[in-house]
């Protein structure tokens, strides 16, 4: 079933590994994608992967954007990143582009405006830093609503297949369904209908201005993590019921935020638990309520072929993802697709991030574990 060819999310793949999104800050000083990063792209393809989704792409020029961040944020984008959906088509893969609204989870602001946003002006937690930002208003929302539409719209030309909107790991979208982050008494705030407001008018944004044809994904938490004030588990499944409702191709399920862990980013702090495939209870009580809605997916700490297909048998989940195994071994489903089904080699250490130029330690150090 691993290796099905398949239709996931409204595209077709080979298989259902999917690349997750991972944050290569690979991106030159304009925000156009560097050789490196599509020779990257080319060799998951290569690999095997059945659909790649991209490090998280800037959608908004109200707002700052990454350090070495693609951009997305107007036409002049467009034909370098056709370069890299062609190289990716070429070798037989799909990609799908992650789009995203910052807000405060920003770690190395960039860009023409480098005034940080928020919901409601809450100091954020960055690593051991504390980030301020100012709270949005009414017409900042809907400027930046616009932005994700035209942001998909733009990835569309530039020959993606689908796109993957960020609302999950303390992003804009994901604040604004946090209540210890998002106190506002407009109509974006307060109840859980209230705080996932935003999220659901960026979705509807981007289908009408892309194309109620084009593939959106969301990227979701399953819950924030936090001891206090955070999106729950019950409420996240009620969000995930929202945006099937609202025609949404796939929920990829992830979980935690920036300030609810105590590393910088929550793949990164949650993995410090040592339990392999730590949301899949989450993604398989989804997959459960959603099955014929939507194709839901899960991320997080997938290192065996043997497990994922067990998964799959047992869970009605559409596609399973990985990130830094693919870091370091990005022919890995074609390994395992050929019969060695020996686990990954990554060891999890998560030396692999930082803020430029994403790849596996022993990649860089030239060592082996």
């Amino acid at each position: 079933m691993l290796f099905d060819a398949c239709t996931i999310g409204g595209i077709h793949a080979a298989c259902r590994i999917v690349r997750s999104a991972t944050f290569e800050g690979m991106a030159d000083a304009e925000g156009r994608p560097t050789d490196k990063l599509c020779h990257m792209y080319e060799a998951l393809a290569e690999g095997g992967t059945g659909i790649i989704i991209t490090g998280m792409i800037a959608a908004s020029r109200l707002e700052p954007h990454q350090h070495h961040q693609i951009l997305l944020d107007d036409d002049s984008c467009i034909a370098p990143l056709m370069a890299v959906t062609q190289a990716v088509h070429d070798k037989g893969g799909k990609i799908i582009a992650q789009i995203v609204l910052m807000g405060s989870a920003i770690m190395v602001p960039e860009g023409e405006n480098r005034i940080i946003v928020s919901p409601s002006g809450i100091p954020d937690k960055i690593g051991r830093a504390q980030q301020e930002s100012q709270a949005l208003t009414i017409e900042q929302i809907q400027r930046l609503i616009d932005d994700a539409g035209q942001a998909a719209l733009r990835a569309r030309k530039a020959g993606f297949d689908g796109v993957q909107f960020h609302g999950a790991h303390g992003y804009l979208a994901s604040k604004f369904l946090t209540p210890y982050y998002n106190q506002r008494s407009d109509e974006y705030g307060g109840d859980l209908m209230g705080r996932a407001r935003f999220l659901r008018q960026c979705i509807a944004s981007i289908k009408k201005t892309a194309g109620s044809d084009f593939p959106v994904w969301v990227k979701l938490n399953c819950a924030d993590f936090m001891k206090e004030g955070g999106m729950t588990a019950e409420e996240s499944l009620q969000v995930m019921h929202w945006l099937a409702d609202d025609g949404i191709s796939a929920i990829e399920i992830s979980g935690g935020n920036t300030s609810s862990l105590p590393r910088k980013g929550p793949i990164r702090a949650i993995r410090r638990t040592k339990e392999p495939m730590y949301f899949a209870p989450y993604a398989e009580k989804a997959a459960r309520e959603l099955q014929g809605q939507t194709d839901v997916g899960v991320v997080g700490g997938w290192r065996s072929a043997s497990e994922m297909e067990e998964f799959l048998d047992a869970v009605p989940v559409s596609f399973i993802s990985m990130c830094r195994p693919l870091l370091r071994q990005p022919d890995l489903p074609n390994r395992w697709r050929s019969g060695d089904t020996e686990p990954a080699t990554c060891i999890s250490c998560s030396r692999c991030f930082g803020d430029t130029d994403v790849d596996c330690i022993f990649h860089k150090t030239g060592e082996e574990a």
